[in-house]
């Protein structure tokens, strides 16, 4: 017959349970301190290179970040290639126009909307010259529409 248990008994256990619970608690609390919660995000940079490496009349399309850049006579620019109806990533037609794939918008080759159901424009992309003489576009920075980094 198994003993009786007292309140001095159980009140023990409940200690001890309590304790090995905390203590239990706290270890994995110190071993999650070794995977960091917050991964760090993507930059929004994008290395377009120096001004002498794109000369006027090139484009190019930068696939991983989805931008198409283009290099001018009076500077260089970017253009997202993301529709801003639902997010797909337009086509550059020959004639130099561009085109969603998923909905039928039509843009012009400066990213004027011109058919189809986006609410607006391709957004142009801030393009920066850093201290080093390499140029930059930031994605997460949208430019009015013309706007071009100057090599005057």
């Amino acid at each position: 017959m198994p003993a009786k248990l007292t309140r001095r008994d159980f009140s023990e256990r409940l200690a001890f349970g309590s304790f090995w619970t905390a203590v239990g608690a706290s270890v994995v609390g110190m071993l999650k301190l070794l995977k960091p919660a917050v991964m760090p995000e993507a930059s929004t940079r994008v290395k377009l290179g120096h001004p002498d490496e794109l000369p006027a009349g090139t484009e190019r399309y930068l696939a991983e970040q989805n931008v198409y850049v283009f290099s001018a006579g009076d500077g260089v620019y970017a253009i997202s290639a993301i529709c801003p109806h639902l997010g797909c990533i337009v086509s550059r037609l020959p004639e130099g126009r561009f085109e969603c794939p998923c909905h039928g918008s039509r843009f012009s080759a400066t990213g004027e909307v011109f058919a189809g159901p986006a609410p607006s424009g391709l957004p142009w992309i801030q393009v920066q010259r850093a201290p080093n003489g390499v140029l930059y576009a930031d994605t997460s920075v949208s430019v009015p529409a013309g706007t071009r980094w100057s090599r005057g």
